[in-house]
Order: C-alpha cells, then sequence, then structure tokens
C-alpha cells in the first residue's frame, strides 16, 4: 500500500509536470519548470527509498532525494520574484545554487566525515524501508538555506506589495504560503522525528497550487494575451531576422502576405532581395540606414503598415523582427478624408474669392457713389486703380523691396479705389467748388483722410482678411503724407509713413497732374513726370519714385487708352 503511494506521488509529479509545459510554455520562467523537475526528482528519491534493499541502495536514493530537495527551495523563492515582477541579481541567484551544491556534496559524505551525517542505518519494517540518521553538525545547513529563502521571499512581496504596481497581493502571499507549509512540513518531520515522510505530500500539494496561481495569472497576463491575439489575428504578422538578414521565421499571415516566404531557408541569407519592398527596408533597417520607424507596402490588394523592432539575445546578436499589420481600412480611411479635405479646400477657395468678389464690387460701387459728389474729380478712382496696378505689379516682379510681394500686391490694388472714402463726409459747398480752395476750405478738405480711415475701418471691421483691411485704413489715412514731413495729417517723414501710403501717393498725384480739373488743364506727360522727378526725396520715396519713373511706358499706354 505504501509503495503504490509513494508510486503514486512520483507519478502525479510527473503528470503535474507535462501539464506545467503544455498548458503553460509559454508565459512561464525556466524557474517553474526547474521546480516541477526538482520535485519530481524528490519523489523519486523517495520511491526508491522505501524499495531499498541495502543500505548502499538507501543511500543512493537518498543523494536523489537531495539532489531535488537542494535547489527546490531557490526554484520556488524565482518563481515568487518572477509573479512579484522583481529582478533577482545575479550574484545573489549564484549564492543559492552554490548554496544549494554545497548542501548537496555534504549530504553525500556518509562513510567519509560525519559533518552531515554523524550516522545512518537502514531500518526495514513491513516490507518498507528508511534510513535512520544522526545528524551532524553541517546539517543545520539546510534549515539555514530554507529560512534564507523564506526571508528573502517574504521581503520581496512586501516589497512587491508596496509598489503597487501589476502585482497580484493574493497570488503573491498564497505563494508564501506554499513556501511556508514545505518548510513547516519539514521543519515537523525533524521536531518530532515522525515516522513517516511528509516532504513528498507536501510537494505534490505545493505543484497543485501553483497550478492554480499560474492559471490565475494566466486570466490577467495581458502581455501574453496581447501576443497571442495579435498572433492569431489575420491582421497581424511577424518575420524574423538576425543582423546578417538570415531568416530566422514567420508566422502564417506573414506568409500569405508574402508567399516567397515559404522559399526561404531557416538560418540562411537571403540573398535574393530583388523587388520584394519588405527585405529591401530590413535590409535598411538592420544596418541603420534608414531611422523612419514605418513604411507602407503595397501587397496584392492590401496596404501593409511594416515597423521594425529588434528582440536583444546577446551583445552580439540581435533578432531583428518585422512587425506587419493589415492597414487597409485606414490608409483608404485617410485617403477620403484627404480628398474630402481637398474638395472642402477648393470649395472654401471658391467660397472666399466669390466673397472678395462680392466685397470689391461692393467697394468699387460704394467708392462710384462717392466719386460721383465730386463734381471736380471724374474717374479718378478708376485711374488711380490702373495706375496702382502697373505701379505695384512693376515693384513685384522687378524690385527688391521686400514689401511688394505677391499678397501685398494684391492688398494694396484692392484698397487704391477706397483712398478718397472720406470725402463723403465733407461738405457739398467745399467739395464742388469750382475753383481752388480757400486757406479754410482747404482744411476742412484736409479732413477727408482722417474721416477716410474711420470710415474704412467701419466698413471691414467683420472682414476676415486682416491684412487687406489694414493695409486699405492707412492707403485712406496716409496717402497725403509727404516724405519731408510736411503732409497730412499726421505730418509724417520718412519710413514712418506706411509703403501702401507711399505708393497710393505717386499714383494719385500722377493722375492730378496729367487730368484736366476745373482750377486747371490737364499737363503733359514731360511735365508730370518732371514734377514727379523733382519732388523725389521731398513729396515722394525717393527709391519708389525712381521707379514709378521707370513705369512711364505703361502709364503713357494707359492714359493714351483713355484718349482713345
Amino acid at each position: 500500500m505504501v509503495n503504490a503511494l509513494y508510486t503514486g506521488l512520483f507519478l502525479i509529479s510527473f503528470i503535474l509536470l507535462m501539464v506545467l509545459i503544455v498548458a503553460f510554455k509559454k508565459r512561464i520562467a525556466i524557474f517553474y519548470v526547474l521546480l516541477f523537475s526538482g520535485v519530481l526528482v524528490v519523489n523519486m528519491g523517495y520511491m526508491q527509498m522505501i524499495n531499498a534493499d541495502t543500505l548502499k541502495m538507501a543511500l543512493f536514493a537518498n543523494q536523489v532525494i537531495y539532489l531535488g530537495a537542494s535547489f527546490c527551495p531557490f526554484f520556488l523563492f524565482m518563481c515568487i520574484a518572477d509573479l512579484c515582477k522583481t529582478q533577482v541579481k545575479r550574484i545573489y541567484q549564484a549564492f543559492f545554487v552554490l548554496y544549494g551544491a554545497l548542501i548537496f556534496a555534504f549530504s553525500s559524505t556518509v562513510g567519509v566525515i560525519d559533518g552531515y551525517y554523524k550516522s545512518v542505518y537502514l531500518v526495514q519494517e513491513n516490507g518498507i524501508s528508511r534510513l535512520v540518521k544522526d545528524y551532524g553538525p553541517l546539517h543545520t545547513l539546510y534549515p539555514v538555506d530554507l529560512l534564507i529563502v523564506m526571508l528573502s521571499a517574504i521581503y520581496i512581496v512586501v516589497k512587491a506589495i508596496k509598489r503597487k504596481k501589476d502585482v497580484s497581493i493574493i497570488n503573491s502571499v498564497g505563494m508564501i504560503v506554499i513556501l511556508a507549509v514545505d518548510n513547516f512540513a519539514y521543519l515537523a518531520e525533524k521536531i518530532f522525528k515522525a515516522d513517516f515522510d511528509l516532504i513528498p505530500f507536501m510537494y505534490v500539494f505545493s505543484e497543485i497550487a501553483i497550478l492554480y496561481f499560474l492559471r490565475r495569472i494566466s486570466l490577467y497576463d495581458v502581455s501574453s494575451i496581447s501576443a497571442d491575439s495579435m498572433i492569431d489575428n489575420e491582421e497581424f504578422g511577424f518575420v524574423l531576422f538576425d543582423n546578417k538578414l538570415r531568416y530566422l521565421g514567420a508566422d502564417e499571415t506573414a506568409k500569405n502576405w508574402f508567399p516567397e516566404i515559404r522559399n526561404w531557408d531557416m538560418d540562411a541569407v537571403v540573398s535574393n532581395i530583388g523587388d520584394s519592398r519588405l527585405l529591401k527596408q530590413m535590409s535598411l533597417w538592420i544596418n541603420h540606414e534608414d531611422n523612419s520607424e514605418a513604411i507602407h507596402v503595397q501587397c496584392n490588394d492590401s496596404i501593409l503598415e511594416v515597423r521594425h523592432g529588434v528582440l536583444r539575445e546577446n551583445h552580439r546578436t540581435n533578432v531583428h523582427i518585422a512587425y506587419l499589420k493589415d492597414d487597409t481600412k485606414q490608409q483608404e480611411y485617410t485617403k477620403l478624408i484627404e480628398e474630402y479635405n481637398d474638395n472642402l479646400e477648393r470649395e472654401v477657395q471658391k467660397k472666399t474669392e466669390k466673397l472678395r468678389s462680392v466685397q470689391s464690387d461692393i467697394i468699387l460701387s460704394m467708392a462710384s457713389i462717392v466719386e460721383n459728389r465730386d463734381s471736380n474729380t471724374g474717374g479718378h478712382i478708376a485711374r488711380t486703380s490702373d495706375i496702382i496696378k502697373i505701379f505695384v505689379r512693376h515693384l513685384r516682379d522687378n524690385c527688391s523691396f521686400k514689401e511688394a510681394d505677391k499678397d501685398m500686391a494684391r492688398c494694396i490694388i484692392k484698397a487704391a479705389p477706397l483712398h478718397d472714402f472720406g470725402k463723403i463726409g465733407i461738405p457739398d459747398s467745399v467739395l464742388n467748388k469750382p475753383g481752388r480752395f480757400e486757406p479754410e476750405e482747404y482744411e476742412k478738405m484736409k479732413e477727408h483722410s482722417a474721416k477716410g480711415a474711420v470710415i474704412v475701418e467701419k466698413i471691414l471691421k467683420h472682414s476676415e482678411d486682416y491684412k487687406f483691411r489694414n493695409i486699405a485704413i492707412n492707403v485712406a489715412h496716409y496717402h497725403h503724407e509727404k516724405w519731408d514731413g510736411s503732409g497730412y495729417p499726421k505730418g509724417l517723414k520718412a519710413k514712418e509713413i506706411p509703403f501702401e501710403a507711399r505708393v497710393m501717393a505717386l499714383a494719385d498725384v500722377f493722375d492730378a497732374l496729367v487730368s484736366k480739373r476745373v482750377y486747371k488743364e490737364s499737363f503733359s506727360y514731360d511735365k508730370a513726370f518732371s514734377i514727379i522727378e523733382e519732388s523725389c526725396g521731398s513729396h515722394f520715396d525717393p527709391e519708389l519714385c525712381v521707379e514709378f519713373l521707370k513705369c512711364r511706358p505703361q502709364l503713357e499706354e494707359l492714359y493714351n487708352s483713355y484718349e482713345d
């Protein structure tokens, strides 16, 4: 009966080892396997012990028991450390291994030295064999080992619980209880000198409990569950290479996407890169010739996202992994969004242009209404606008003025009709006087520039074209300022005068010179350009003045077209 019991314990420990390997092979550290293997060895030793016919066979069985028992406490400690996600330094691991080896070595010295065993003899009762041992002082090494392991495990668990970071308190405490129960069973045997060995039973109990805890761990092992789900998901795949682009393996999804993988030899350099975008990109990543995080590869009707990762094995060899993801839906969605945005942008541009066109028409209409009140300057707005078009385009295309960019040209051309808007606030008696102004009338007339700025600002208050709004206000406000500071309304000088107002001043004066007014005849082109040239540096910006004079052919052609 007892023989069958110990044999059954041995077989159960073997079955539990197989269950561990098959059920948890993807999710366990090597120390779990070593622990279950150690228990199997211990139970095999006890099975041999009860069937020993001679002292020599019993001593051999005792050595088999110690071969497992000397290291099982350390293996269980490492399992607890793994559960608590604590890295045990290699020097401590080496200490426990050497300590266990020392215990095993001393346990094998029966008949050589009496430090571990003073004496041993074989007792057989009812067909059952067991060793009766008289322990020496060195035997204390084993209980000391159990005590060190127990305290170390408690320290790790307490530290993990305080850290409160992805550690199950129930599982951690449960593993400590397993270790404590095993130690208690061993001490109970020695203290009470029981005739019946409890250790095999406690070890099997411990294995069953550990499997239970491993089952619990697997339920919330996020990394393993995520990895398994990715492997089983047909939207993800991977291919492995080493530093020399040797093929190390791939999952079935990757092989379905890239059928050529099935022809690659394991551990062979994939030298025929050919037109394979995957191999070309992996070669660039492995050789550090590309730092991009990901690329997209067209694969039949699918668009794959390919990312690079490194699984370090040692200082010399790296395993490079190509993570593959079916990104077709996302790319199609992105393309639709881009097309929608492009269409929306075009529609917005059309609407904006239409609004600007409407705004320009309204501005021109209002400017015409204002001009119709002034019987002395008929057509002045239209002519100055045409002059501005010629002048600012010349500045934009032929000069180095940083202000004269394309957008500035657009804004000045659009703002030109607003330069005399302030005349709407000038009394008719002054505005339409058929002759030269008296001093007080001239002062009243000069108010049109400041009034124009206020009116333009109110009209364009809600315009989102902020640059045009500011330029239009400046054109209306400062187009009568002079370079030498003698102008109005602020008496600004030189570059204190906004660029657009300096440009408008030239166009305004030129039209006044070559046009007929009630108080004067039109001047010839020669006289008009001569007056402007003489006013360079006094009335006008000298640099702009020079460029304006260069526009003479186009301006003469423009005014000749008016006469025609």
